[in-house]
């Protein structure tokens, strides 16, 4: 008889609260079911026409707020729920890299976003993930509300 492969999720996570909630959610199910969990930060595009040094200044902090994310979550991961976490690190359109991340990796089983009360660009990305996903990749996109309580988010398990 051969062996399973465990589920892998994809979380997207950002400085919001609302990421936490969507991290959080997919560590339980991490946890009571074996999945393996992934986290993505991409760094928005350059929105400026700088040149030369600054431009690279302003790219490697960006970078580096990135890295910081990553690292705040992972350690979310491992303290409450003692799962250890890869880290993806992206630069450009969020969907777009999302979806290339989706595509190279192959073998994810959910993609994870959370959502907040009030939108700030997730429900359009959301629902262009959902279309690509849909049309590409045909897994499920998990929608994580971010006000849930911890309590809440055990319940669902």
């Amino acid at each position: 008889m051969g062996t399973t492969k465990p589920p892998k999720f994809l979380v997207c996570v950002d400085q919001h609260d609302e990421s936490i909630s969507a991290l959080k959610f997919a560590c339980l199910r991490g946890v009571t079911r074996g999945a393996i969990i992934d986290i993505i930060h991409v760094i928005a595009p350059t929105d400026f026409q700088t040149l030369g040094v600054i431009a690279d200044r302003m790219m490697e902090e960006r970078r580096q707020e990135g890295e910081a994310i990553l690292r705040k979550h992972a350690d979310t991961a491992k303290t409450l729920y003692g799962l250890d976490v890869s880290l993806i690190l992206r630069q450009g359109s969020s969907g777009d890299e999302i979806m290339r991340a989706l595509e190279e990796l192959g073998d994810v089983s959910v993609l994870v976003i959370g959502t907040a009360n009030h939108t700030r660009g997730r429900g359009k990305l959301a629902a262009w993930l959902a279309q690509q996903l849909g049309q590409k990749l045909f897994i499920p996109l998990l929608m994580v509300p971010g006000n849930l309580t911890d309590e809440q988010l055990q319940s669902l398990m």
